[in-house]
């Protein structure tokens, strides 16, 4: 997979993410460092998680490439 086509899927991984999340969750341990001082801190997402946004998004993209 070339660097930008990498780019494109971890961009449409996180929207995808971000729109179905309940702001309860992270995409990664950064992201639950973003909110030390929460009282209910956030929770990262496990690799296997991540990677079934990542293959979603994958996914989504060689459909809309193949459509276009």
């Amino acid at each position: 997979m070339e660097e930008a086509d990498a780019v494109l899927v971890l961009a449409r991984a996180k929207l995808n993410f971000a729109r179905k999340s309940h702001g309860e969750r992270c995409w990664d341990a950064a992201g639950a460092d973003d909110h030390p001082t929460s009282e209910c801190p956030l929770l990262p997402l496990s690799d296997a998680e991540r990677e079934e946004f990542l293959e979603q998004a994958r996914h989504e993209l060689r459909t809309e490439g193949s459509t276009g």
